[in-house]
């Protein structure tokens, strides 16, 4: 498959995901005109899809046997797309040294992938502003 088709399936789905928050925010908005504003708002804009270099090889590891440990960190680890939960001891109240304080915001349920204690967040992003998708 080409870049093409990944770039309009991504469009197609931020325009689904704008239509929603739209819908949601405001359920008196006339469904057919803003279809039509958002149709007009990427015709008119060009949206530039660009490459990440990788800084460093990722490699999948199994979670399986770190899995809801109570000794264990609480903090979801991203691990190549499969999530996971920290494999480091959760000394700080629940929490390891690293993941002890969010980088997100204070509190300890403001990870951007969550904790294993809750469900998983769909489509989490970074600080960054990145979008991740799940592999599973």
């Amino acid at each position: 498959m080409n870049n093409n088709y990944y770039t309009n399936f991504i469009i197609l789905k931020m325009k689904k995901d704008i239509y929603n928050e739209l819908l949601d925010i405001d359920s008196t908005l006339d469904k057919s005109r803003l279809k039509d504003m958002i149709d007009e708002y990427f015709q008119k804009n060009t949206i530039h899809m660009i490459a990440e270099d990788k800084k460093y090889k990722e490699e999948y590891r199994p979670r399986d046997k770190y899995e809801k440990r109570d000794n264990m960190c609480l903090a979801r680890v991203w691990n190549c797309g499969m999530g996971g939960q920290c494999s480091r001891r959760g000394k700080y109240d629940g929490f390891c040294k690293y993941h002890y304080e969010p980088k997100t915001g204070p509190g300890k349920y403001d990870w951007w992938m969550g904790t294993i204690d809750r469900d998983r967040p769909r489509d989490p992003v970074n600080h960054t502003g990145k979008v991740h998708i799940w592999e599973n």
